[in-house]
């Protein structure tokens, strides 16, 4: 692709390392006019970074999860929803289910692929509905099925404030070296909460919000006039005479193509 072509779209519709070159301090935000905007227009998360928030938990199931995009993460904390890859939605469930009747919650562990830090911890608060395709997603068409979300933690914390956490299940690594819907082990997970619980973050998705919501408008008015478009061309009418002849479309054509 011309590079020179990438500059209609967005700079939040590509990963980190086109976002934030390598020069540029991964800490970098673009910040938001208001940083409280988002918790004054979605009022689940006004209860995140509660100080009160429990971080003692005698069992519970960790998982990490790493994102291609941070503006699918803005739409995981707004819809309080997420969809993984075919493998990790079954992997989720079936840690949730098995979960579910003796109470033990499954914690998220949100990251951005290339953004070298972790960015939220969420709970899963239902199975994941396998026929159920969400379009929040900038790829919308790849990913099927999504679960509910309870965000805990937005943070943006550093990844070398999780460097001392090892996995011995993957091969002495730490915590920042996992993949995603790979799970962490109970004392680690228990490490890493704590870690958000107790950090002093400058900076969040949450400072973003307005920014990603703006896109999020953009791309939904370009969609609809895109599929507008498509209609128009689909089914053309000549003046007084009704539609077109010829083949009639078949239903779905589009999607498949």
């Amino acid at each position: 692709m011309d590079p020179s072509s990438l500059m209609k779209f967005p700079k939040s519709y590509f990963p980190y390392p086109y976002m934030y070159p390598p020069t540029t301090s991964y800490k970098k935000r673009i910040k938001g006019k208001d940083p409280e905007y988002a918790k004054r227009y979605y009022s689940h998360l006004g209860r995140v970074n509660s100080p009160d928030a429990s971080i003692e938990y005698k069992n519970a199931k960790f998982f990490v999860i790493k994102s291609f995009m941070e503006e699918d993460v803005h739409k995981a904390m707004k819809y309080q929803v997420w969809s993984s890859t075919p493998e990790g939605n079954h992997r989720l469930n079936d840690a949730y289910m098995k979960s579910k009747d003796e109470k033990i919650p499954v914690f998220l562990l949100f990251s951005v692929n290339g953004s070298r830090q972790f960015v939220g911890i969420a709970r899963m608060t239902s199975e994941v509905n396998f026929t159920d395709k969400c379009n929040h997603w900038v790829q919308d068409e790849k990913w099927m099925g999504k679960f509910k979300l309870e965000w805990i933690f937005i943070k943006d914390i550093p990844n070398r404030e999780f460097r001392h956490i090892i996995i011995p299940s993957n091969e002495n690594k730490p915590v920042t070296n996992m993949r995603d819907a790979q799970e962490v082990p109970y004392e680690q997970g228990m490490t890493v909460f704590r870690v958000f619980k107790n950090y002093k973050a400058d900076t969040s998705v949450l400072d973003e919000f307005e920014h990603y919501d703006n896109d999020e408008a953009k791309r939904k008015k370009a969609k609809v006039a895109e599929s507008f478009g498509r209609i128009t061309t689909d089914n053309p009418r000549r003046r007084g005479k009704g539609r077109a002849r010829g083949r009639r479309p078949q239903e779905n054509e589009h999607h498949n193509a």
